[in-house]
């Protein structure tokens, strides 16, 4: 490879978890003096419902950002009856990317890291073969959200790096990869216990808070279902939804019109900065779609440091022996009924609610710190450099 040190590729820089991964990593290996750069697959300012929210704050500590826009260029001619012929076949402007251009620059650098597998899904067709002996991705999806997430040459070499910590739970993931490396590393970041604010709330009205991006790739019909019959057991209680998107396009109105909780469920937007919107909002209970007992990404931890106790309903395919139980950190359910009297206990009982705040918030602080777990993964950084 290349003279240059570290390449992070990036889809964009909303605020998301693929973007929040890359910040973190940008600022631990900052403070190891190691200086990484980032190629950004979209332009700024290309999403109506997001903002750029990662670009200034990569800015701000100096990093080099690149985008593939710079490598894009036109089917166009200087002849202007072929380009009128052009644009009457194609309807459209056609724009390529210079494969060679690409594959040049990518060869610049020691390692390059794709910051999700869509993220290289999406530029695998523009690479001349061979641009990477290996293909290093830090996976950011899961089986359950669909095979479209990894349709890319199961041939090539990879090395996966996530949070998937058991043999059964890697192959399962990976299924049909036939050359690959495996890294287990968690989702860490900076530690901070300034926001630890969350207090039972003894009051009448109690709120339930669901941190997500409005889709229909996040389905949330089983939260509403959930919040039907919670309806019929607490009175004054209210769901609010937090997240960009249109819950009409997404598909949600049509549950809160068949279930007739319209009233109580309120959709309240994008929002920057999670863990002061918690604490503002006072959030008693917080729901999250999971996966086999593992905290709902950068947001779950976010919301377990300020101590808000959170619900997961679990959408992984396989089995998962451990859902439906009270006993763990992260509780993940499947059935409906016993998510309903979990969440009615959270918001019932102080000493549950005192209990699984504290047991998430520890396990932020003792097993997501990012200068701690950047051990486990150092040697993909410094062994070439």
């Amino acid at each position: 490879m290349g003279n240059k040190n570290i390449l992070f590729i990036v889809s964009d820089f909303y605020s998301g978890g693929a973007q929040r991964e890359t910040y973190e990593l940008d600022l631990e290996l900052k403070k190891r003096g190691v200086e990484l750069e980032i190629l950004c697959l979209h332009s700024l300012n290309s999403n109506i419902y997001f903002k750029d929210h990662y670009f200034p704050e990569h800015h701000r500590i100096g990093t080099k950002i690149h985008f593939l826009q710079e490598y894009k260029f036109s089917l166009q001619s200087k002849n202007k009856l072929l380009n009128s012929i052009l644009r009457k076949l194609f309807r459209r402007i056609i724009h390529y990317y210079d494969t060679k251009k690409i594959s040049n620059f990518l060869k610049e650098y020691h390692e390059v890291f794709f910051m999700g597998e869509f993220v290289y899904q999406y530029l695998s067709n523009d690479l001349t073969t061979g641009t990477l002996p290996t293909i290093n991705i830090f996976t950011m999806c899961s089986r359950f959200q669909g095979a479209y997430y990894r349709k890319f040459d199961p041939n090539n070499k990879y090395y996966f790096i996530d949070g998937f910590d058991t043999k059964e739970q890697v192959l399962f993931e990976f299924e049909g990869f036939n050359n690959y490396l495996h890294k287990f590393f968690p989702l860490s970041l900076a530690i901070t216990q300034k926001y630890k604010m969350w207090v039972f709330n003894h009051t009448s009205t109690k709120k339930i808070g669901i941190f997500t991006r409005l889709s229909p790739d996040k389905p949330l019909d089983p939260f509403f279902y959930s919040f039907h019959i919670l309806l019929t057991k607490i009175k004054n209680v209210e769901l609010h939804v937090f997240g960009a998107g249109n819950p009409t396009e997404a598909g949600y109105t049509r549950y809160l019109d068949h279930l007739k909780i319209n009233t109580n469920v309120f959709f309240r937007g994008h929002q920057q900065n999670i863990k002061e919107s918690v604490i503002k909002e006072e959030i008693d209970l917080v729901w999250f779609q999971g996966y086999l007992n593992r905290p709902a990404g950068y947001a779950g931890l976010d919301i377990a440091l300020t101590g808000t106790p959170q619900l997961f309903w679990d959408f992984s395919m396989g089995s998962n022996l451990d859902a439906n139980k009270l006993d763990s950190v992260y509780p993940h359910f499947n059935d409906i009924l016993k998510f309903t009297e979990a969440s009615q206990l959270v918001l019932n009982s102080e000493e549950f609610a005192l209990h699984l705040s504290n047991i998430q918030y520890n396990n932020v602080l003792e097993s997501k710190d990012m200068s701690r777990n950047f051990e486990m993964i150092k040697d993909l950084f410094f062994n070439n450099l």
